[in-house]
């Protein structure tokens, strides 16, 4: 591929002409993904001798050195939708909006011997998959050693993610099913403090889902500045799970977190 380039008359764009090409870029990056995600899958065939024309050339501890590359590529991957997703959203709420098709002129009444036809009753379509958008309950909340972190609702659609108000601090997932969920949070100490902490996403029954890494950082570098923490992860479902699951995040550490700011969303994968 040739890397893109702006047209010579760039200044002279009209709106619409510039928010064509932000959508073209969009579609040029979702392109590359596609590219290095066929890459990713070749390399696997290649490690374990399924590509035609090879055959296998790894030990398994080679096996699982590659697997775990691939994991963290495409959780990369997922974090980088997310952002697409969120770039084309806005730039659609600026597109103009297509003009009103001209009414169809009346169409002439049957005959009477003729009964008239039964409209077509209309076929809903399948639901899309359900995306859950949270923020910090209050800004400036204490985050104490040991809580789960309370949210708010900024927007939900579908019906396998839940949150209730009268939990705020636990999101409900239905079974069977894998999740992209990234959150960001804005924090620091009110007092010095020393040592590491912890941010875990705490599964409950556990083992629904595989393990997720956990979020480390210094409690020191939180005292002289609020700084940003941020996680991606993909939740792949474990077999035999049946039942639903909540989560939330639970801070491990040696003193509370002052909370300016905290988002959290949550996308059912297909």
């Amino acid at each position: 591929m040739s890397m893109p380039s702006f047209p010579s008359n760039g200044a002279d764009m009209t709106r619409e002409e510039a928010l064509t090409m932000i959508i073209a870029s969009i579609a040029m990056e979702e392109l590359a993904l596609s590219h290095i995600l066929n890459a990713e899958g070749e390399k696997l065939q290649y490690v374990l001798g399924t590509l035609p024309g090879t055959s296998p050339c790894a030990c398994p501890q080679d096996v699982l050195t590659v697997n775990k590359s691939v994991t963290a590529l495409v959780e990369a991957v997922t974090q980088n939708q997310m952002l697409l997703k969120n770039k084309l959203s806005q730039v659609l709420e600026f597109c103009p909006r297509p003009p009103a098709p001209p009414p169809c002129p009346p169409e002439p009444c049957p005959p009477p011997c003729q009964p008239c036809p039964c409209p077509v009753p209309h076929k809903a379509q399948p639901c899309e998959g359900s995306v859950l958008q949270l923020a910090g309950r209050r800004e400036g909340a204490l985050w104490n050693p040991g809580c789960r972190l309370a949210w708010k609702m900024r927007s939900r659609s579908g019906k396998t993610i839940r949150w209730d108000e009268c939990a705020p601090t636990e999101i409900y997932l239905s079974p069977g099913k894998a999740y992209a969920v990234q959150y960001a949070l804005n924090v620091r100490t009110e007092t010095p403090a020393e040592g590491t902490g912890t941010i875990f996403l705490r599964q409950s029954p556990c083992g629904m889902f595989t393990d997720t890494l956990p979020l480390y950082f210094s409690m020191g570098d939180l005292a002289h500045r609020p700084q940003s923490l941020h996680m991606v992860f993909v939740l792949h479902p474990c077999p035999n799970c049946g039942c639903d699951i909540s989560l939330s995040l639970v801070l491990d550490a040696k003193s509370a977190l002052c909370v300016d700011g905290a988002v959290m969303d949550v996308i059912e994968l297909p």
